[in-house]
């Protein structure tokens, strides 16, 4: 798990082991942005939906296929999750790079951050996002 930017908060694949630790870390909203049956074996997105609620998380399952059209309202959806509050959000895919994409797209769309200050806090969270300049570039 990588801060991104303020209490918006980035990883892999979560596991059921790893829900204790995101509820100690204080993290209150996971969001799923990996659609279920990706990769066999996966924690599905109701699985997680349970598991998060026994630990005190709200839970939205927001997925993003790889290669794929983005869906109407999936950047609204996310940033309106992400900017409903002060609490840490977790978002998750398989790397982490879909769940940043959704974040900088939102932000920059409204014009929270610029461009490089999106793709530098990708960069901070160990998240290549200058692949996604171009369209970056074309949400603002």
């Amino acid at each position: 798990m990588q801060q991104l930017y303020n209490n918006i908060y980035v990883s892999g694949q979560i596991n059921p082991q790893d829900f204790p630790a995101l509820q100690e870390a204080g993290i209150k909203v996971i969001i799923n942005n990996r659609p279920d049956g990706e990769e066999p074996g996966q924690l599905d997105s109701a699985a997680a939906a349970e598991l998060a609620q026994q630990h005190g998380m709200q839970y939205h399952y927001l997925p993003m296929a790889n290669g794929q059209p983005l869906p109407d309202n999936l950047v609204a959806d996310f940033k309106a999750v992400v900017d409903s509050g002060d609490d840490k959000v977790l978002a998750h895919c398989r790397s982490g790079m879909r769940s940043s994409v959704l974040w900088a797209l939102g932000q920059v769309a409204e014009g929270q951050v610029t461009v490089d200050e999106a793709i530098e806090a990708g960069q901070g969270a160990g998240i290549p996002l200058h692949n996604a300049r171009p369209m970056l570039e074309a949400a603002r």
